[in-house]
């Protein structure tokens, strides 16, 4: 390569973060190149021959300028090998009179522009900041593909916060680890988007994903949905039936809600863990299983243990990575962005035109506190949606415990005389439902009874 003119007649701003790979075997030519593309602001790095300039094909390299007869390895070779190690870096092809040929086969192979010899210095700068627009445009596209598989990876989960994107990070490093992850989290915050996630992630994605929630079954049948049973093991157990250990092999099991878990049976888990084996209930024989563990729980289990609710050794065991979800009321400025993409897939599902919030009616949802964290706002806002009949919501749209900035407390007129015992448990137990977006878990927390008793309550009095 060589210049015409040192300096050209525009001055183009400087582009500290943009570094240029310069290739000739032409010293001359290669330091007089270099040090006007510097002197335009441009960081510039150089090698001498195109094997020297592999060395140097890295994520930091923005834009390749190479010559195309080389001894050893050519531009053509080195374009070649540049677009399997630095996709996103355009290459220019200096060439030289009568080679015009070659370089429009260049252009075909993919090389960005082409430029000929004696070099004209302003065609070179304004073919560089070309080159760099397209570089910057290619690494964009290739970060917002990236969030799109994340995002998917995540089952929807949604958050731009500190605390969020801390999660994120663990679930990416922890996703294609053997090792067992204990999720701790209220409830409606995502633990099993979590999990979704971590199995997406790994190499298991391909096998099952098989949820069970200790929370929902009666005590006596946990043991069997967990291991399996044998035909005649307990009454009711007319056929054999296979486990969620056995159904998740070669994939993951999400063990929900594992602080409602008896501790006789905690025995069993931890052994079922270490040994990778499992005996169904009322048999003898033991079954190998390939299953990834993630645990789940909206209790404080360190508290259980020091309470000795909780075996020791089965916390140890299981909270080899740890992930916490934080409420929703403890990031408050993801709301927003929760809100719109909660917004945009409700209307889509419902076939809607687009809803915006006015600023008072996002400032609404940013101060309530949202016992049922996130669950309860998509659950709050699909209401809202519902009843809109303008294309903008406010802040009288929004429900009443929302709009108070705090859950509603019941009515005493609404729960006065009159009304018998059961009626009033009834109306209570709705209420903090309600006030909870259907979160039991938060409605027993508002309420000082366990989840258990809820979940009995709920199905006595008929509130599904």
């Amino acid at each position: 390569m060589s210049m015409n003119d040192p300096s050209p007649g525009r001055e183009p701003g400087p582009e500290p973060a943009a570094r240029l790979l310069l290739v000739d075997d032409d010293r001359a030519s290669r330091e007089a190149t270099a040090a006007f593309l510097a002197g335009q602001g441009f960081t510039v790095a150089t090698a001498a021959s195109g094997r020297a300039a592999l060395e140097q094909l890295t994520d930091g390299i923005a834009v390749i300028i190479t010559d195309l007869r080389m001894p050893d390895l050519d531009g053509m070779q080195l374009l070649q090998l540049a677009q399997q190690r630095v996709p996103h870096a355009p290459v220019i092809m200096v060439t030289g009179h009568g080679t015009q040929n070659a370089a429009v086969q260049a252009l075909k192979a993919g090389a960005f522009h082409y430029i000929t010899k004696p070099v004209n210095p302003d065609e070179l700068v304004s073919l560089v900041r070309q080159a760099l627009d397209k570089n910057r445009m290619a690494l964009e596209i290739a970060r917002l593909h990236e969030q799109l598989r994340l995002r998917r990876g995540f089952g929807g989960m949604v958050g731009n916060s500190g605390t969020m994107r801390r999660v994120f990070e663990i679930v990416r490093m922890a996703a294609d680890s053997p090792s067992t992850v204990l999720i701790e989290g209220e409830s409606g915050t995502g633990k099993e988007l979590v999990a979704r996630a971590l199995h997406d992630l790994s190499r298991r994605a391909g096998g099952p994903f098989v949820p069970v929630n200790c929370a929902a079954l009666p005590e006596a049948l946990i043991e069997s949905e967990l291991f399996g049973h044998e035909r005649g093991a307990f009454t009711g157990a007319t056929d054999r039936r296979v486990g969620k250990f056995q159904a998740a092999d070669g994939g993951t099991l999400l063990i929900d809600e594992i602080g409602d878990m008896k501790l006789d049976l905690q025995s069993k888990l931890l052994r079922a863990i270490e040994t990778r084996c499992v005996t169904p209930v009322g048999g003898n024989r033991q079954v190998a299983v390939d299953v990834r563990i993630i645990a789940a729980t909206n209790r404080d289990l360190s508290e259980m243990v020091r309470q000795q609710r909780f075996r020791e050794d089965l916390y140890y065991r299981l909270n080899v990575v740890q992930v916490r979800l934080p409420a929703l009321r403890e990031r408050p400025e993801d709301i927003p962005l929760l809100t719109r993409f909660f917004l945009g897939e409700i209307v889509k599902d419902a076939g809607r035109a687009p809803l915006e919030l006015t600023p008072e009616a996002l400032a609404c949802l940013r101060a309530y506190t949202w016992p049922g964290n996130v669950r309860q706002l998509r659950n709050i806002l699909e209401g809202v949606v519902v009843l809109s009949t303008r294309p903008v919501i406010d802040v009288g749209d929004l429900p009443e415990e929302v709009r108070r900035g705090r859950p509603v407390a019941a009515d005493p007129a609404a729960v006065g005389p009159g009304l018998s015992l059961a009626e009033i448990e009834k109306e209570a137990i709705r209420r903090a439902l309600q006030a909870a977006g259907g979160s039991r878990a938060g409605a027993s927390r508002a309420l000082g009874i366990s989840v258990r008793t809820i979940q009995r309550k709920i199905a006595e009095y008929g509130l599904e």
